[in-house]
């Protein structure tokens, strides 16, 4: 293991040499075949100024070959601080997922790198607006963690899309201070009664604990719903690169949903990415990733643009 010395150097070099912003790249809009709109939310633990000790580069190349083919519409990506590591994800999932966007927060060199949210997208987005969180400990103050949203349309239904990635440890108090700030300066400053609000990412917060977990769907007026299959997102028991002695198997990770009457149905699953062959044996981050697979309501298609714009 690193002692935390070498690994802050190392992030503050990876700070120093990395591109300042990353600009959404475009390409011809891509026909939606699907009534379903779906999206996978994960959190790809790609910590900054590390990638040459812990193999994120060949996880990164893996995670590509898995992504590249897939039916998820839109991918929205948390810990993505890496710009090798991105650099690597992007060229490879362009011509599929052309429109991308990110990281949020860009680096502010000399001690600060970006938040590592990256969405990459079939269709293109229009990136309303983004937040830097007020307060943060330990690790998190390196990271510009916050939160940005996005408006798109998918078959005639605009719908907003919402990542974050709250505070890691510490208090409970600084993830609801967070969740507060997603609130007012996000949802309530861009809502419309019209357009669902799809919330993604790692929010740090069980849904086991029965005092954050609600207090978190109450903050956000969210609601969340059934997981088939296992629910577990962080996984300190048979994760291969999340093991811990003592460990736990956690949902720490969502895909919440406001306004959502205008959501006819949603199924929620876990996706573990195993990859077992000549190269690389394990899990390919230490979460698990969320995905969703979403129907709006019809009487929403075709109207949401006329209105409210």
């Amino acid at each position: 293991m690193f002692n935390k010395t070498f690994l802050i150097v190392l992030m503050i070099l990876q700070i120093i040499t990395e591109p300042l912003e990353s600009k959404p790249i475009g390409s011809e809009i891509v026909p939606n075949q699907s009534e379903k709109l779906k999206i996978l939310s994960w959190n790809i633990y790609m910590l900054p100024g590390i990638s040459l000790f812990n193999g994120n580069t060949k996880r990164a190349k893996l995670i590509a070959e898995k992504l590249h083919n897939t039916d998820y519409q839109i991918i929205v990506f948390q810990e993505a601080f890496s710009s090798v590591c991105r650099g690597i994800l992007s060229k490879a999932l362009k011509d599929t997922y052309p429109y991308q966007y990110g990281p949020v927060n860009k680096n502010h060199p000399p001690f600060k790198t970006n938040s590592g949210l990256w969405v990459v997208s079939k269709f293109p987005l229009e990136e309303l607006d983004e937040i830097r969180y007020n307060v943060s400990k330990g690790y998190d103050k390196i990271a510009r963690k916050g939160a940005a949203i996005f408006q798109g349309q998918f078959n005639g239904t605009e719908f907003q899309l919402i990542t974050t990635h709250l505070q890691a440890d510490a208090t409970s108090e600084i993830r609801e201070r967070q969740c507060n700030e997603i609130m007012d300066k996000l949802l309530n400053k861009y809502y419309q009664p019209n357009i669902p609000q799809i919330i993604c990412g790692d929010f740090n917060i069980e849904m086991d604990n029965k005092k954050d977990y609600p207090v978190m769907l109450q903050t956000l007026d969210a609601t969340n719903g059934e997981i088939t299959g296992d629910r577990t997102t962080y996984d300190e028991v048979f994760n291969t690169l999340g093991r811990k002695s003592e460990g736990k198997r956690k949902t720490i990770d969502y895909v919440l949903i406001r306004n959502e009457q205008w959501i006819k149905e949603i199924k929620r699953c876990v996706n573990t990415f195993y990859e077992e062959s000549s190269r690389y044996i394990g899990h390919l981050s230490d979460h698990y990733a969320m995905e969703a697979e979403l129907i709006f309501v019809e009487s929403n298609v075709n109207q949401l643009s006329i209105s409210n714009r």
